[in-house]
Parts: structure tokens; C-alpha cells; sequence
């Protein structure tokens, strides 16, 4: 059978769709074709995040499903990094009382976090000496960092040793739906023998355009389309005529030196304001940081705004919280921005896309991809090779509940 009529095809070889082709592969989906336009992940949101994972979340489905996988990612600790170092939140008064009404959530799936008051608080975080503000925190030791780009390459190499297919440089551009399934996907191939540049494939990304003459097309007839698009969920549902609510949203990182302070025993840290920190790597000096604008608008930009940024959201944030004779010496080194896929309850989606019955969707996870990728895929694979969940039911995360007002709310997203 050729490879432009394979048994399934997912659009997006991200965590998620790398994910879904390794958990449809084992479970002998037939031939799997997955396609992209950067499989490096240049500007994909596995490659641009901080890098941290979870399970201490507000809403019930979203612990359980980080939770599950957490207990996956155990198992492969040392092949993508995972340092269970914990998640320190720190929350104001309102905050504080929601959190202390999530413990039976936490209490149900066995997800050990300990509850902290201010005053016990000093010992384990020294570095901030004004906790001004802050009426408790939760401590989650099970929770952890690792390397989002390992545990992408995990599950491509998996998906490949069993016979998957991943193709580079491929641009969706059109579908043909008959009879309520997908009959062909239009696709551009870059057809030159050098890769894309960055720079040209950031202005693919964020304009939706193919200007030049390197590209030849190139038609796919699959049984079964897969959409793990991502970010740009909003521009490729429209192909098949069912918009999708989901919104890019930038959010930028920061890296900075702090030869005063040693962070390398904590993992991550969330501020009241919102800005959250972790060691970048061991004994290195280095932090990373982020703060999430609430301001900012829905649009495709990579664009780091450097030290303005630096300066306003992070430095001044920690300089109030933290020791004032150490943090006052830190100094920006680097940063960059990727993209959040936001649903409007900021919860992921899978489902197979109402009145369409070949195609399915995977993703908006607002933040949480990497972390709940190995449930969310191995979900995404029972689906559709048996028509319905078996080892956890997410059918609560259907795209159909933004109609119906069912909708999934997570407010514990930074």
C-alpha cells in the first residue's frame, strides 16, 4: 500500500500526535502515516515549554489524567529526564480556601500533596524571605521536571521501531469531505533537498501562506484522519467545515543567572502573582522563569520581548518576594516564546468530530500536552480502534460540550 493511502494519517507530529501513533501502532492500526511541516518541532509547544509536570490540578479529570501518566513516565525516568523534585504552589487568601477544598481530589486518586501554612514555609523555601501575601501552599513530591523534547523523541522512536511513518516538511491545505468522511487531504510538499529555514517557517506559521515554487502537491486517501495540530487547530478544522473555539495564545520564557542563590534542589515554584521558576539544570546557576500575560491577545507570534519583559513580569516579581541582597544581582541571559493552544474551559479536547466519521481530534490541552500526552494518546487510541474508552473514560472532553455547556474548567493553568 503506498504511503498516500495508509490506514491512518495524524496531522502533527508533536508530543500528541507522536503519542497517538505510538498507542494506535501497538494496537495493530494497520499502516500510520504521521505528517508535518517541521517534524524538528522548531516552533511546536513540545519544544518551547518549561518543562514541568504535574498532577495537582483543580479540576478531577485533569489530575487523573496527568496523575496516570505520571505513573507512565516513572517507569522511564532516566530516558527523558524526569526529576521528581516537586511543585510548590503558593496562593493568596481566595486561592488558598479553593485549594484546601481540592484535597479529596487528591485523596481519591492517592496523589500524595501536603498542605502547608505560611509559617512552615520559610524553612522550605528560604530564597523568598517576604511572603507577604501568601496564605498557604501545597507541596506535591511527586510531581516533577523533565525534558519535553525526550519524551516527543520516546514516543516517535517507539512508534517508529514499530513501522510508523513520519513525514517532514508536509503543509495542509485543503480536504475533500463526501457522505460525512474525509476523503482526501491536500497537502504541499517542500520539494527541494535543503531544509526549511527558520525564518521561513515561521512566517508559514504565523501567516498560513506558501509563497514560493520549492513545494509540489501532494495527495493523501486515509481511512482515518488524526488532527494533532496543535496551536493551529483553528486554521486546519476549517478545512473539514467545523471551526474549531481553540486560540493561540504566546507565553514567554525566561532564562537568568543567579550565582547567590542555588536552586538546584527545588523543582518547580508558582508565585501568588503568577510567575513560576525552576533550576535550569543542576548546579548551574541558571533559572528558568515565566509569567503568563492574562492580557495577552489570541494571534501566531514567536517574538520575545527580552529584557522589557525580563524586567517587568519576572525580575520585579522575584525582587518583591525574594531575598533582596541576592535577587537584585540576577541577570537575563536568554528567552523565547511558543504557543499556548487555549480552549475556552482550558481543558484538552479528543473526540471523532460530530457528523464526520473518520476524523478525530487531539489536543488544546492550554499548557498540559506534554504532561498528560501518554494518557490523552493512549485515549485517542482506544477510540478509535474500539469505538470508546476502556482504561479511563474521557469522553467528557469532547468538542461537543462548548455547544452543550458542559464544559471542563480548569482554573489551576499558569
Amino acid at each position: 500500500m503506498p504511503l498516500t493511502s495508509p490506514d491512518i494519517l495524524i496531522l502533527g507530529a508533536g508530543v500528541l500526535g507522536s503519542s497517538a501513533a505510538w498507542h494506535l501502532v501497538q494496537k495493530k492500526a494497520g499502516e500510520i502515516v504521521v505528517i508535518d511541516l517541521d517534524l524538528a518541532g522548531t516552533f511546536s509547544a513540545s519544544e518551547l515549554n518549561a518543562g514541568g509536570c504535574r498532577a495537582t490540578w483543580w479540576n478531577p479529570l485533569n489530575a487523573q489524567i496527568a496523575w496516570e501518566s505520571i505513573k507512565f513516565y516513572k517507569t522511564i525516568a532516566s530516558e527523558i529526564q524526569f526529576f521528581q523534585k516537586g511543585y510548590l504552589f503558593l496562593y493568596n487568601q481566595s486561592h488558598w480556601k479553593i485549594a484546601r477544598e481540592k484535597k479529596s481530589i487528591y485523596a481519591s486518586f492517592n496523589i500524595p500533596v501536603s498542605y502547608l501554612s505560611s509559617g512552615e514555609l520559610p524553612h522550605l523555601l528560604p530564597e523568598f524571605e517576604n511572603l507577604k501575601g501568601v496564605a498557604g501552599a501545597t507541596f506535591s513530591p511527586e510531581d516533577g521536571l523533565f525534558d519535553p523534547h525526550l519524551v516527543r523523541e520516546f514516543y516517535r522512536s517507539q512508534a517508529k521501531a514499530l513501522g510508523v511513518h513520519f513525514l517532514d516538511h508536509f503543509y495542509v491545505k485543503g480536504m475533500e469531505v463526501k457522505n460525512n468522511r474525509v476523503e482526501e487531504v491536500a497537502t504541499l510538499h517542500y520539494d527541494n533537498p535543503h531544509s526549511l529555514t527558520d525564518d521561513t517557517l515561521e512566517k508559514i506559521l504565523t501567516t498560513h501562506r506558501i509563497d514560493d515554487g520549492n513545494w509540489k502537491q501532494e495527495t493523501f486517501h486515509p481511512k482515518i484522519v488524526i488532527n494533532c495540530t496543535g496551536a493551529w487547530l483553528p486554521i486546519t478544522s476549517k478545512l473539514y467545515n467545523h471551526p474549531s473555539p481553540v486560540q493561540p495564545v504566546r507565553r514567554q520564557i525566561s532564562v537568568f543567572s543567579s550565582h547567590k542563590e542555588d536552586l538546584s534542589e527545588h523543582g518547580m515554584m508558582v508565585d501568588t502573582s503568577g510567575l513560576y521558576l525552576h533550576p535550569e539544570g543542576s548546579h548551574t546557576g541558571l533559572i528558568l522563569a515565566g509569567y503568563s500575560n492574562r492580557d495577552e491577545k489570541p494571534g501566531y507570534r514567536f517574538d520575545y520581548d527580552g529584557e522589557p519583559f525580563f524586567d517587568k513580569q519576572i525580575w520585579l516579581r522575584l525582587y518583591r518576594r525574594g531575598n533582596r541582597n541576592h535577587f537584585d544581582e540576577i541577570k537575563h541571559l536568554r528567552g523565547w516564546a511558543g504557543l499556548y493552544e487555549v480552549s475556552p474551559d482550558r481543558t484538552g479536547i479528543l473526540w471523532r468530530v460530530e457528523n464526520l466519521e473518520n476524523l478525530y481530534e487531539l489536543g488544546a490541552a492550554t499548557g498540559r500536552g506534554v504532561m498528560q500526552s501518554y494518557v490523552l494518546g493512549r485515549g485517542l487510541a482506544e477510540l478509535v480502534m474500539n469505538g470508546r474508552f476502556e482504561t479511563l473514560n474521557l469522553s467528557a472532553l469532547s468538542g461537543k460540550r462548548f455547544g452543550n455547556g458542559a464544559l471542563v474548567w480548569e482554573r489551576l493553568d499558569i
